[in-house]
């Protein structure tokens, strides 16, 4: 696949400006090989209603430059493949030309961007199950690692034995981080056969999952930190909770920093309404106050008027719920006008891959807590199978992650002997905290961390 533009300048110019930022899109902390990068494809159809009219956002790594001439990335979502961009002088500015590798998964997501669904498979003799992720949009920044750690559990599964003696198969949605577009995806697993779902997506989502699979034989299963919800037997909610989340970091911090008034920043819609509810409690035991507090739509760019709410209130401190991209601008933002110094910010969803994304140097200082990081829960075994499995750059794992891995893995182990699904559900909530083998507790308990020179390193 293959797109160009042109610019004013000659080739350096259009290489600064990349560099910068203000070409593509390109979000980078510095533009060096081995370096974190999301890049825009121009070929999007800004005519286009919802995630079909939205940008095509490549997330990756910088593979080679060549100053003046050339950048090569790598990149995982949302599909694996290579970009190269080479600049050419043309009559006084530059030709961009971008070249991209599709493989089979790149075309199918291409042609489900355009509105044309995959088919649904026929059955077969295999135990299919779905995993709805967030290939693309402001989620995809977290759920980067999610695709490969699951098809690495099935392939450990099948080398296992499979399910109950039955081959296992994989199959993947994805959500475009927007609720109409999971609530659909899940849909079409569902009536490809696939009886159990696992949710690496926004609470948003999964919500709307949930309503569109009631009535169904369907287990859905949410692999990643939410809020929680009432008990149904077709779901089940795995991930921290924020009430865990905060309870370990918000009276750590305030002991930390001396400090007791805080300002929250979240996202409207249920998952930052529950975290932010957990949070005032704590901060009310604590002896803590909340200066004020502030809500964006999922996909929001801009933060300068939310930082500025930040300093007027006189806020110490900061609870962030934000998402994924959304996360990493928000934290850029910080940083660049000048909060990051005068603040100190604990983040509920600033998982490895976020962290990687904002740039170290935007990043050091920003407190994480989870059950799972992936340099500090002594998991050596299961990042190396990772690492393994998987050609070229890997995105960290996570606990976001993590989780559908263990998740995978806890079903695979409570189904033999039954297909009943809320059975199933039982033997996974009994076997949550169990290790078994080498393979990992599906819960754990809370680690904090802090975000310092590149690394989240343990409090």
């Amino acid at each position: 696949m293959t797109a160009q533009i042109t610019t004013a300048g000659p080739p350096a110019a259009a290489f600064t400006a990349l560099a910068q930022g203000r070409l593509l899109d390109l979000e980078c902390e510095r533009l060096v090989p081995g370096a974190a990068v999301s890049v825009a494809l121009p070929v999007g159809d800004a005519s286009a209603q919802g995630p079909a009219g939205s940008p095509i956002t490549l997330l990756g790594y910088v593979g080679a430059i060549k100053p003046d001439r050339s950048v090569h990335i790598v990149h995982h979502q949302p599909w694996r493949g290579r970009l190269t961009i080479r600049f050419y002088p043309d009559d006084g500015g530059t030709r961009v030309v971008l070249e991209s590798s599709i493989d089979h998964d790149g075309v199918n997501w291409l042609a489900q961007k355009r509105g044309y669904a995959p088919p649904e498979l026929p059955a077969n003799d295999r135990h299919r199950i779905g995993l709805l992720v967030s290939k693309s949009g402001s989620a995809a920044v977290f759920a980067q690692a999610t695709e490969s750690v699951a098809a690495l559990a099935v392939a450990e599964i099948n080398a296992d034995g499979g399910i109950g003696g039955t081959p296992t198969e994989l199959l993947v949605g994805d959500d475009s981080s927007d609720v109409v577009t999971g609530a659909a995806a899940a849909l079409r697993l569902m009536r490809s056969g696939c009886r159990t779902i696992f949710a690496c997506v926004t609470s948003a989502t999964f919500n709307a999952a949930a309503a569109a699979l009631r009535g169904t034989d369907v287990l859905l299963i949410h692999t990643v930190l939410n809020e929680g919800g009432r008990p149904d037997p077709r779901l089940l909610r795995l991930g921290e909770r924020p009430l865990e989340q905060v309870r370990a970091g918000i009276p750590a911090l305030m002991m930390e920093t001396g400090s007791r008034n805080w300002f929250f920043v979240g996202h409207r819609y249920s998952w930052s309404y529950g975290a932010h509810w957990a949070a005032r409690r704590v901060i009310a035991e604590c002896g803590g106050s909340v200066a004020g507090d502030s809500y964006l739509p999922m996909g929001s760019t801009d933060f300068s008027a939310t930082v500025e709410a930040i300093e007027r209130s006189g806020a110490d401190l900061i609870l962030s719920s934000l998402v994924g991209h959304d996360e990493v601008l928000f934290e850029r933002s910080c940083a660049q006008q000048g909060l990051r110094s005068r603040t100190r910010t604990f983040a509920l969803v600033f998982d490895e891959a976020t962290q990687q994304l904002i740039g170290s140097s935007h990043a050091d200082g920003v407190w994480a807590a989870f059950g799972y990081f992936q340099d500090l829960s002594g998991d050596e075994g299961l990042r190396n199978r990772y690492r393994a499995s998987v050609v070229g750059p890997a995105p960290p794992l996570s606990s976001l992650s993590q989780t559908t891995y263990a998740a995978i893995w806890a079903y695979a182990r409570a189904t033999p002997g039954t297909d009943d699904r809320s059975a199933i559900r039982d033997r996974m909530i009994t076997n949550m905290f169990v290790r078994k083998e080498d393979s990992p507790p599906v819960r754990r308990p809370i680690l904090l961390a802090e975000s310092r020179g590149g690394l989240l390193r343990a409090l």
